[in-house]
């Protein structure tokens, strides 16, 4: 059995396709098919039905996959930890970002990369129960999101900042004058959330249910690039952290008249997990940002 092998076959697991993961490998499908063949002949079943051009782990592979992530993991980790030992600055950095955090990495993504240069830096935004599962499986160093709402004994999580859920206009909106704003009144403009699901959207679903209050977006949207481009017209409002609108002057955060509008920016990694030297300083040049 060859950690390549193992390799090829998770991301066969992860796709479930042949052909597309041997695209994502860099390998000839031929290759890939080859190796699976040669593991499934070597541990004595069959790890994957095959099925026209769509693979699914059999029984026998489900059981398999999380042993072979773990031993691709270790073996990494092995290999990191003599790197960090030569003192070597090489390799890859996997950050997970929920969507309305990544403001808050661009002064340290600047700065890190000019530190250490030959760091690759792969950045990758998802919601954050997608990210917890990322970081689960290893596809990710550490996540930055805001704190788990539900304890969860795999994950330890550091504070980094308090951030409450705001009501986001355009500096030039009729309701940029409001010191504070119920969350009813907000009824009255064109109202643009983010998707249920995300984290800003779940402090919000409870703030209403608690308060009793119904809102009526007439756009929901998971991608909070876009969603803010709607605010910069000046027609729409929207309800995120006031941290997504980090170091942007054109908007502005009114405090939320309504209680339970507390968010608390994280940074969250495995328990026990290998934590490369890479990742401590990254981590550290956050927190002075």
């Amino acid at each position: 059995m060859e950690l390549r092998q193992l390799r090829y076959f998770i991301k066969s697991a992860e796709l479930s396709n042949f052909t597309e993961a041997a695209r994502t490998l860099f390998i000839s499908e031929s290759t890939l098919s080859q190796q699976i063949k040669q593991l499934e002949i070597e541990l004595d079943t069959l790890l994957f039905e095959r099925v026209r051009r769509r693979v699914s782990l059999t029984e026998a592979g489900e059981m398999f996959l999380p042993y072979a992530r773990k031993t691709v993991t270790d073996s990494e980790h092995a290999v990191q930890r003599l790197r960090d030992l030569r003192n070597l600055h090489t390799g890859t950095l996997k950050i997970g970002v929920t969507f309305s955090l990544g403001s808050v990495l661009t002064n340290t993504l600047e700065k890190f990369s000019q530190t250490y240069p030959d760091i690759k830096l792969n950045i990758i935004y998802r919601t954050a129960t997608e990210l917890t599962g990322l970081l689960k499986t290893h596809q990710v160093d550490f996540v930055l999101s805001y704190e788990l709402l539900h304890d969860d004994d795999q994950i330890e999580s550091m504070r980094l900042f308090d951030s409450a859920l705001s009501v986001i206009v355009h500096q030039h909106h009729p309701l940029a004058a409001l010191k504070r704003i119920p969350l009813s009144y907000i009824n009255n403009y064109p109202l643009v959330l983010p998707s249920v699901g995300m984290n800003a959207r779940i402090i919000l679903d409870s703030v209403l249910q608690a308060s009793h209050i119904t809102l009526n977006p007439q756009v929901e949207l998971n991608e909070v690039n876009i969603l803010l481009q709607m605010v910069r017209t000046k027609h729409w409002v929207t309800v995120l952290s006031k941290a997504t609108i980090h170091g942007d002057k054109e908007m502005k955060a009114i405090p939320i008249q309504e209680k339970g509008t507390e968010m608390h920016a994280a940074l969250l990694w495995l328990k026990d997990g290998y934590q490369k030297n890479a990742t401590r300083e990254f981590i550290r040049m956050l927190m002075q940002d």
